[in-house]
């Protein structure tokens, strides 16, 4: 994304009051009479209404209609320069940043005059890259005009139903409702309390545009809760679940059960790469999957709706149970099977190899896509060349069926246990021991009394199922489906 299009009236400028100004003065200078004025508030209902339609139905004895435009016009503009409080006084500075990484536009159906007069006041002209007012286009055709390069996003910032309506392809342009300006506006990609919030609205817009820039995905919004909405062949995907009140999340769930239709659809998931999240280095990697099980009110909001829970997840930071494996005798594997440890630089020799038994098991797995090699080597080279990992190997004849990558923490605070394998034919006793045998030998050679483990499927058995009664903290995933009963 970008380029940022800003609506005028309502959105960057508060002008109600000038209206009314106007047009209480302009009946006064024609002898208009109360009657015929009648309530002046009632001007506010041409608010976003173009002044060659206002003329036609305002004021039906004035002959002189020019003239009427001119002297209401005029009017608004007088006081409109007379009262710099009717727009923020951040606005300059707000124009000023956002110039920096955008290109901004301005589009109004208000006559050019009364743009002009917006950066008399403001000054701010020097950062917009275009505008548009009624004279030149309708909003449609100046957001075609704005976004003729469909290879990146815009961001459409108004406050009108008319507004999001206006924009032709939703895939080009996310529509920001500004819900302090004038009118009503139900379906809206994301939500502005006021003008000051621009930054932080339009950095989530543009974070999930970077995510999601190789997917079809919806923003479905309600207030300032949201939930994201991602398209696949077969099936939908949720995530990006920003819920400031339980109550926003109806409308929500509402809304995508009539756009999924009969497809099944899984979430939360916040990363668009099965893989990608084995990228992170830090203790817990809180951005790439929601605390959805441990958030009840949220779990129970979506079970409500017909969800249910499809599997959990769990990282955990546990003691290093120093007594179990000196019960037992070391673990033997059945013949045709052997192993061997790598360390430091070595690990990265076998990244093809570890690719291919890696991505073929994954295969079945609902959030996996597949990457090519380089993207994995970038993964497992770039993103731990510098934290002196372990990689332990177990082969059946010259196949690889299993290992374990793991790592001292960055800060050497614990041991980390990244990814644990087996594929599925291999998935013996003896195998799964000699796996957790060699990395337990690891972390006792290393000096550690503290292990994590990322994010393991609780249904298997992992290294991690040893270690329950030794837990310090655990961050629970929980991945939901729902099927639509249509």
């Amino acid at each position: 994304m970008n380029r940022i299009i800003f609506d005028l009236d309502g959105t960057l400028w508060e002008t109600s009051e000038a209206y009314i100004y106007s047009y209480r003065k302009t009946c006064k200078e024609l002898n208009i009479s109360k009657e015929e004025a009648g309530e002046e508030k009632s001007v506010l209902s041409f608010l976003g209404v173009k002044l060659e339609d206002v003329l036609k139905t305002i004021l039906p004895s004035v002959k002189d209609r020019q003239r009427l435009g001119q002297m209401l016009l005029g009017n608004v503009i007088e006081y409109l320069i007379k009262n710099p409080e009717t727009y923020s006084k951040d606005i300059f500075s707000l124009f000023s940043n956002l110039s920096k990484k955008f290109k901004v536009y301005i589009m109004s159906n208000c006559p050019r005059p009364l743009l002009d007069a917006f950066y008399k006041i403001t000054d701010v002209r020097q950062f917009i890259t275009d505008d548009n007012t009624i004279e030149q286009s309708d909003k449609t055709h100046a957001i075609r005009r704005f976004t003729d390069d469909y290879s990146k996003r815009a961001i459409f910032v108004g406050d009108a139903q008319t507004d999001y309506e206006s924009i032709e392809n939703h895939d080009v342009a996310r529509f920001v409702y500004a819900s302090y300006g004038y009118k009503d506006c139900p379906r809206y990609d994301y939500y502005l309390k006021n003008l000051d919030d621009v930054p932080s609205v339009i950095t989530s817009a543009v974070t999930m545009d970077a995510i999601l820039k190789n997917d079809i995905y919806q923003v479905i919004s309600n207030k300032d809760s949201r939930i994201t909405l991602i398209e696949k062949k077969d099936s939908y995907y949720f995530g990006f679940v920003e819920i400031n009140n339980i109550e926003d999340m109806d409308l929500i769930l509402k809304s995508i059960k009539e756009i999924i239709k009969d497809k099944p659809l899984y979430g939360p998931i916040n990363g668009s790469s099965w893989f990608d999240y084995r990228i992170a280095l830090n203790e817990f990697d809180f951005k790439l999957y929601p605390d959805c099980l441990s958030n009840k009110k949220i779990l129970e909001k979506f079970m409500d709706f017909g969800f249910e829970v499809y599997e959990r997840y769990a990282s955990t930071l546990s003691h290093l149970n120093m007594n179990i494996w000196k019960k037992d005798k070391k673990v033997k594997l059945p013949t045709g099977y052997s192993c061997k440890v790598l360390r430091g630089q070595e690990c990265f020799k076998n990244v093809e190899e570890i690719f291919n038994a890696a991505s073929h098991n994954f295969d079945d797995h609902i959030f996996y896509e597949k990457i090519d090699l380089e993207r994995f080597k970038e993964i497992y080279i770039a993103g731990f060349k510098n934290c002196n990992p372990s990689l332990m190997l177990i082969y059946f004849k010259d196949e690889l069926v299993a290992f374990n990558f793991c790592y001292p923490d960055p800060e050497n605070r614990f041991f980390v246990e990244k990814t644990f394998f087996i594929a599925k034919k291999h998935r013996n006793h003896s195998v799964l021991r000699k796996l957790i045998e060699l990395a337990y030998e690891e972390v006792t050679r290393l000096g550690f009394d503290k292990v994590l483990f990322h994010f393991q499927n609780e249904k298997l058995k992992t290294m991690q199922s040893y270690f329950k009664g030794l837990v310090i903290r655990k961050k629970e995933y929980g991945v939901l489906k729902y099927r639509n009963e249509k």
